[in-house]
């Protein structure tokens, strides 16, 4: 318990760091940026941390971290004396600040609660995860090494583990403590970050007598984006209970889910009948799984899925930093002045900060920097177009945007020298397209509830119509580039036949979507109201959901999965601000139907709103299904044991093998390089010899060391480093030397050998614990004769090579 609450504290600590600028920032919001200060102030800390790093400034460890905050800190004093607060401008960060800590408070401990009942490090890419977070928080230099690569980069996005690092390094909790909190600092962060964005679009759209309503948006944005699944979940109670409707589930694509026929195996249910549940909710092993796998070939994560799941991964880490762009891109819409380059040269920290936040989003997961900056860029530019000819707009929103891109660039520059990217390029998709059941199953809850904006803020047809062809190129230009494209490469008849009817359908659907939001966003601009940015971001969603349809990013998935990627990352910001679009929507629809009096404007018919609000109502408590069902698997019950520590699992099921990691951990230097396994498995064949029988280490116990300690190994997952590196026949040749030099050292019967690839690799630690013993088929080397041995834990042991070892005469 001492841990979370340090963790809080830390967390609320930092936001009061970003609190200054946020109000500077983020003014024109009606909290002041006070649910966005924590992002902010995570920012402001680990932005110079990592720059210090860079050039050996600051030392390595808990100080450099704290260092850096007190930095961090001293410039929040500067900036919060040199503001000109008004008493108004008081009244509402002091409303804003209680009602951030407060909503930050309560997702932190309840997610921590959650996450205490399945604290376990272990299965999927965690490992991966705490590998990074601690090359982070032990690597001795920067940027910092890569513990599956010894003597290595880390080639990835790793700045959301840098952050993570801040968080843990300062309250001084141990890493995989770290880790879980973690996840509840992002999770409590996206819902404040939430609550500032909605409750601003909240206001701006409703009028006047219904703005008191507008609570009803940062509360349903909370429930769409972070609470609300996949739809597939209902179909999967169902199935768990043995009522289902065969062509009920075949029409909406969950075949699957059906009992399989009598010799067949494929795409159905093969388990005996009622083994998926012995309780109210499906117990069958991680079932919710298959709502993030629902279109074929893709993934489909979302908000609920991920912090079920408990990966830390970079596009999970990045919601409370994307939360932040949005509400800059809308701070910059309602500002009043005009963007241009006389705006940057009399403010010129403001293209540094803006920079130094959109750069961010790239060193975080950089799919995002391109939605987002795009974002921001129609922002200034819809900004500007209120005030001058939209010629001069644009011009005048690129030269205030151009050194916020430099300043981008710069500030980050360290990370861009060491990242090598696996894209390799834009490509026409020309595969099977998204059936419509599939795609209302995935993204009906916050894809309808942001399209009831055109109910709820509907202007009118006299006014709708100018700005709905202008609105055009966002569904046609797209098109005609993937036309364009796909007849070029000669796959355009290919293209149009494997998309099928239903995909034809789906992806007629997003593309009118994204029409007609625009066309909402547009004329709400050019009448002046408050709706246009929800309609925006609302558009935006439809958007990405409509490009991956017609196009994929080309990368180390193209010969097999080809558009998993890019389907996985767009749909994922697309549900941000869908779900964002949707709580405005809905908080437009409730006003409607309890405001009495004269019809609003703004609102729709009363009668229309309350026939609108059932269905919206049960579709969104249908989308609650998932998190509901799959939180009482997930937790057993609620049945399970609690910790919080990642690594208790392996204290309780192998003491031996967590006492040399603590020893590792504790006793050797950050940068030492120790040989342990490198996951593939050997035998003994009939003829006496050696064989590889299993040469997969990916998603395996591979690399453990390094993961739970932050040293670095010679190799650890083969194919992720693959990932990161890039699939090419050098780097295939380069790794699977390091994996057989490394076998080799647990193969071999030469002492010498053994201490030649030791020195190979500058490794001055040798581990035989679990993973050893499992994969290798022994006898091993006798290391004690040339080793000395260092640790020791029942079976297990840690050597060191010895810097003197005498030698007799002969």
């Amino acid at each position: 318990m001492e841990a979370v609450l340090a963790t809080l504290l830390a967390s609320l600590a930092l936001g009061a760091i970003g609190l200054p600028l946020a109000a500077v920032l983020l003014r024109r919001l009606p909290d002041m940026g006070a649910g966005l200060a924590i992002p902010l102030g995570l920012l402001a800390v680990s932005l110079p941390y990592f720059l210090l790093r860079v050039v050996d400034v600051l030392p390595p460890g808990r100080g450099g971290y704290l260092i850096a905050a007190a930095l961090a800190g001293a410039g929040a004093a500067f900036v919060s004396r040199h503001i000109r607060w008004r008493r108004a401008d008081r009244a509402r960060l002091l409303v804003g600040i209680v009602i951030a800590a407060s909503v930050y408070s309560a997702a932190f401990l309840a997610y921590t609660a959650f996450r205490s009942y399945n604290p376990e490090i272990v299965g999927t890419e965690q490992p991966m995860d705490l590998l990074f977070l601690n090359a982070t928080l032990t690597s001795p230099e920067y940027p910092p090494r890569d513990p599956w690569l010894a003597g290595e980069p880390v080639s990835y996005y790793y700045f959301g583990y840098l952050q993570t690092g801040v968080l843990t390094a300062i309250p001084g909790v141990p890493s995989s403590v770290g880790y879980n909190l973690g996840l509840a600092a992002t999770f409590a962060a996206t819902a404040s970050g939430l609550v500032s964005v909605a409750w601003a679009l909240g206001r701006w759209a409703l009028p006047a007598r219904a703005r008191r309503y507008a609570a009803v948006a940062p509360a349903a944005a909370i429930v769409l984006v972070l609470f609300v699944g996949s739809l597939s979940a209902v179909f999967e109670w169902a199935a768990a209970h043995e009522r289902y409707s065969e062509p009920l589930y075949r029409a909406f694509g969950v075949d699957y889910l059906l009992p399989c026929e009598p010799g067949t195996t494929a795409n159905c249910y093969a388990g005996p009948a009622g083994s998926r549940t012995s309780a109210w909710y499906p117990t069958e092993y991680w079932f919710w799984w298959r709502g993030s796998r629902v279109i074929p070939g893709t993934i489909t994560e979302f908000p609920s899925f991920s912090f079920l799941l408990g990966d830390l991964h970079p596009h999970v880490m990045a919601l409370p930093l994307v939360t932040l762009a949005t509400g800059i891109a809308l701070a910059l819409w309602r500002d009043r002045t005009p963007l241009t380059w006389r705006r940057a040269r009399a403010r010129p920290w403001e293209p540094a900060v803006l920079g130094a936040i959109f750069g961010a989003l790239a060193f975080q997961n950089a799919w995002d920097v391109i939605t987002f900056s795009a974002l921001l860029a129609l922002a200034a530019i819809g900004r500007n177009a209120r005030l001058m000819p939209v010629v001069r707009a644009l011009a005048g929103a690129a030269a205030f945007l151009a050194p916020a891109g430099a300043a981008a660039v710069a500030l980050y520059a360290p990370w861009w020298l060491t990242f090598s990217s696996q894209a390799s390029g834009l490509l026409p998709y020309v595969g099977e397209g998204t059936r419509p059941a599939h795609a209302f199953l995935q993204f009906g809850v916050p894809g309808l509830a942001a399209a009831a904006l055109l109910l709820a803020a509907y202007p009118g047809r006299e006014r709708l119509g100018p700005p709905a062809v202008a609105a055009g190129w966002v569904a046609v230009v797209p098109f005609v580039g993937w036309v364009a494209f796909a007849a070029a490469r000669g796959d355009l008849a290919t293209g149009a036949d494997a998309r099928g009817s239903g995909g034809w359908v789906t992806l007629a659907v997003l593309g009118l979507a994204a029409w007609s939001l625009g066309a909402l966003a547009l004329t709400h601009a050019v009448v002046r109201r408050g709706a246009a940015p929800a309609a925006a971001l609302a558009a935006l969603g439809f958007l990405l959901l409509y490009g991956a349809e017609l196009f994929l990013i080309r990368d180390i998935f193209y010969g097999s999965v080809p558009r998993l990627n890019t389907v996985f990352k767009l749909s994922y910001q697309a549900w941000l601000l869908l779900g964002i679009a949707g709580a405005v929507a809905l908080s437009g629809v409730v006003a409607a139907a309890v405001t009495r009096g004269p019809r609003c404007l703004q609102l729709p018919r009363p009668a229309v709103a309350r026939a609108a609000l059932l269905p919206l109502g049960l579709l969104v408590a249908a989308g609650l299904a998932y998190p509901l069902l799959a939180v009482f698997n997930r937790t057993e019950g609620f049945s399970r044991a609690t910790a919080i520590d990642g690594l208790a699992w392996l204290q309780a099921s192998d003491p031996d093998e967590y006492a040399i990691t603590r020893w590792v951990a504790a006793n050797t230097p950050p940068g030492a390089v120790v040989i342990e396994a490198t996951g593939r498995r050997w035998a003994i064949d009939a003829a006496g010899n050696r064989t590889m029988v299993d040469a997969n280490v990916d998603y395996t116990d591979a690399g453990r060391i390094a993961s739970r300690t932050g040293r670095q190994t010679p190799i650890g997952w083969y194919f992720h480093e693959i990932q990161w590196r890039g699939d090419s026949e050098a780097n295939r040749s380069r790794l699977l030397q390091r994996q057989d030099a490394v076998d080799s050292a647990y193969l071999t019967t030469s002492p010498d050998r053994v201490v030649s690839v030791m020195r190979d690799f500058g490794a001055e630690y040798l581990v035989v614990g679990a993973v050893e013993l499992a994969r290798y088929p022994g006898p091993f080397p006798d290391y004690d004769t040339f080793l000395d041995r260092v640790f020791e834990s029942g079976r297990y042991r840690v050597y060191r090579l010895p810097e003197y070892r005498p030698v007799s005469a002969p």
